[in-house]
């Protein structure tokens, strides 16, 4: 069983909160335990201990296996672009990263930092922060300063029924992300986070169809920990867009976001589970 988790935004207590439900007996004796996390990215702003979050994450990582996809976020904190949002608390915190902190977040060759995405070959998934198009396909001719806004880890699923740029990123249409990944193998499902809501997209003959709001979700008790979760069964002839919560809220409490998600996935029989803790 995988653990995904997303958007942590330096959430110190959102993280330990999530480590401690699915660490914990009843949830370890209906859903089994963890052997890999998935982190699609944005452990850094908005929240105010990003230093305990990638203290607790490199900790993790020397019992567990840990894929991570590098968000827009950890791209801004790292190149040192302004995105808005964060607190004064949130910027203070941040600025005490030292060197040894972030070696969280592996160099490339070329200079850039961690992966724009994970592919697993041997389940079908695509794991990215925000969208898996190929940028030099999408980049129009000219594009300066503003290129970076359509890499993977800006991109966003549209609201829209059409694609557009804005410099909240690339937004694309889930169509055009099932035909990307078509190229690599059949049967995927592509996993994101970065708009903080859930989503779980299917493609059709015609497009794609949102199949979130066809689901009954359930409420189970973990613990002090009142979960509320939507199960996702994957069909072997389906392609899925499948889209983490907001992990960690800190730093969204100004605007209603108070809950923490994260999700996991099994493989025998292939189910996809989200989960939002409401009572933490």
């Amino acid at each position: 069983m995988d653990l995904i988790l997303s958007d942590i935004h330096a959430d110190i207590q959102a993280l330990e909160t999530i480590l401690d439900v699915v660490t914990h007996t009843t949830f370890k004796e209906e859903y089994g335990e963890f052997s890999r996390i998935i982190n699609l990215g944005d452990v850094l702003e908005r929240g105010t201990h990003p230093k305990e979050v990638l203290e607790k994450l490199l900790i993790i990582s020397k019992t567990h296996s840990l894929e991570s996809v590098i968000g827009n976020h950890d791209e801004a904190f790292l190149y040192k672009r302004l995105v808005s949002g964060s607190s004064i608390e949130s910027l203070v915190a941040h600025s005490y990263l030292n060197q040894q902190d972030l070696e969280f977040f592996e160099m490339n060759k070329d200079g850039t930092y961690g992966k724009q995405e994970f592919i697993d070959k041997k389940y079908n998934l695509v794991c990215v922060h925000g969208g898996p198009l190929d940028p030099n396909k999408i980049i129009p001719d000219g594009s300066r300063e503003e290129s970076w806004l359509y890499q993977k880890s800006w991109q966003r699923i549209s609201e829209e029924d059409f694609e557009f740029f804005s410099f909240a990123g690339y937004n694309y249409k889930p169509s055009s992300a099932f035909k990307e990944v078509e190229n690599l193998f059949e049967n995927f499902i592509i996993l994101c986070g970065h708009q903080h809501e859930e989503a779980a997209i299917i493609q059709t003959e015609n497009g794609s169809k949102e199949i979130l709001s066809e689901l009954t979700p359930s409420i189970e008790k973990i613990s002090k920990f009142t979960l509320e979760k939507k199960e996702i069964s994957i069909q072997n002839n389906e392609n899925y867009i499948i889209r983490v919560g907001l992990g960690g809220p800190e730093g969204y409490y100004g605007i209603g976001m108070a809950n923490s998600h994260f999700g996991i996935i099994e493989y025998d029989p292939k189910k996809v589970t989200l989960f939002s803790i409401n009572s933490f």
